[in-house]
Order: structure tokens, then C-alpha cells, then sequence
């Protein structure tokens, strides 16, 4: 939830001037999130009839605000350039039992920080491409950076486990993210405490392995997820609003 909500309402705070279609955009991105949820789990068992009613359901609902935000905002269409490619590569992961590798997870925690500029590009009425928000797309950055090095940290702890390859490779990602998040705040781009925030998330991705080590005992995911929820917020309360 914080993946898919973060983004978004990240997007509506920023965005200049509020409208109608802003209204549009959240009932269609959440129903949206709902649908690709219970669609995941409806194409992985092989179309079972126990999730079609919901499938059904959501879909339609997705589809009505779908449409009226396109008839409010009809250039908001040019996003599926970007939308189109990341969707279908989830849904063939999925369709071949792949959605939890890498490629199939950063694939759809990118199309969630995509909603940050699309609700910036809302009230412009203009193509996308033609107008690159800066504090838009650096925001999405971030978010989009952190949520998707979530993707091997989660892993060192529970599926991973153990595996000096995912340890390593995911503390080698997390360095270097939070150099560049440094490098950001020394240039004025960021806040330093959104630099030193970064600091904290790289940190908590080579002290909560070794700590699980240590103890000769796996977190539990409950305590995992507490932990990545205060984090978020931490990332999120600090991101470049101004």
C-alpha cells in the first residue's frame, strides 16, 4: 500500500491547480491497484472461478473512472507510452509464474512512482512530454529508487536469507543510491535530511541482515514491515516539496 499510495498522493499535493480530474485520477488509481492485486492472484491459479467475481468487479469500477478521467483529461492518454510496456511485462510475468524476480517487481514499482507526474501533468492539459516537471520526476525518482531497492532487502531477510550474493548486491545498491541522494543535498536539490534519511535506509539494509545473523534467528515479516512503513514515511515526510 505505501507503494502505491505514496506516489500518489506525493503527485496531488504538488500539483498545481487542484481539480475535478484530480478526484478521477485517485478513485481510478486505487481501484486500479485493487484490480492488478486480485488479478495477480486470479492468473496465477489458472482462472479459477473464485476470484472472477472480484475481478469482475473492480474491473468495471476501474474502467468507469478510467473514463471519466480521460473525458476530463483526454491527454493524459500519451502516458500509456510509458504505462503500456510496464503492464504488459507484469502480466507476462505473471501469466509465467515470474512476478516475484527483480524485473517483474521494478517493473510495476516504477509504474507506481509514474503517478506522481501524472497527477502534476493533470492540470496542464498538454501532452506529457512536452513539459518535464523537475521537482515531479525527481520526487518519483526517489520514491520509485527506494521502493525498488525494498525489493532485495526484503529478500536478504526472508527468501534470501543467508545468500552472500543478494547480501552483497543489495547493500552495493542501497551505497549507491545514498551517495547519489548525498550528492543531491550538497547540490541543492534535496533536503540534507532527506539526504540523511537515505543514510538511515542504508544503514537498516546492512544492520537488519547481520543483526537476523547474529541472532541465528529470521525476522518475523510483521517486524519487517513495521520497520519498511516508518521508513517510508521517513522517505516520504522528507522528499523536496519546495
Amino acid at each position: 500500500w505505501p507503494m502505491a499510495l505514496m506516489p500518489l498522493a506525493a503527485g496531488l499535493i504538488i500539483a498545481t491547480p487542484k481539480t475535478p480530474s484530480h478526484i478521477f485520477l485517485a478513485l481510478a488509481w486505487i481501484s486500479g491497484f485493487l484490480l492488478f492485486s486480485v488479478s495477480e492472484k486470479y492468473i496465477k491459479s489458472r482462472f479459477r472461478p473464485r476470484y472472477r467475481a472480484a475481478v469482475i468487479t473492480y474491473g468495471v469500477v476501474t474502467v468507469a473512472f478510467t473514463a471519466a478521467l480521460l473525458a476530463t483529461s483526454p491527454h493524459l492518454l500519451w502516458w500509456s507510452i510509458l504505462f503500456a510496456p510496464l503492464v504488459g511485462y507484469w502480466f507476462f510475468s505473471v501469466r509465467n509464474r515470474k512476478e516475484r524476480e527483480l524485473a517483474s517487481r521494478f517493473s510495476t514499482i516504477a509504474a507506481a512512482a509514474l503517478v506522481l507526474p501524472v497527477a502534476v501533468n493533470v492540470p496542464l492539459l498538454r501532452p506529457w512530454f512536452t513539459h518535464l516537471d523537475t521537482q515531479a520526476w525527481l520526487m518519483a525518482g526517489l520514491l520509485g529508487t527506494y521502493f525498488g531497492l525494498t525489493v532485495p532487502y526484503v529478500k536478504t531477510l526472508i527468501r534470501e536469507r543467508g545468500r552472500a550474493s543478494w547480501l552483497w548486491g543489495s547493500i552495493i545498491g542501497h551505497v549507491v543510491a545514498t551517495s547519489m541522494a548525498l550528492a543531491l543535498a550538497l547540490s541543492g536539490w534535496i533536503s540534507l535530511w532527506h539526504g540523511l534519511a537515505w543514510v538511515v535506509v542504508c544503514v537498516r539494509a546492512a544492520l537488519m541482515p547481520w543483526l537476523a545473523n547474529t541472532r541465528n534467528k529470521p525476522w518475523r515479516p510483521a517486524v519487517v514491515g513495521v520497520l519498511e512503513t516508518a521508513l517510508s514515511l521517513l522517505v516520504f515526510a522528507t522528499l523536496p516539496w519546495t
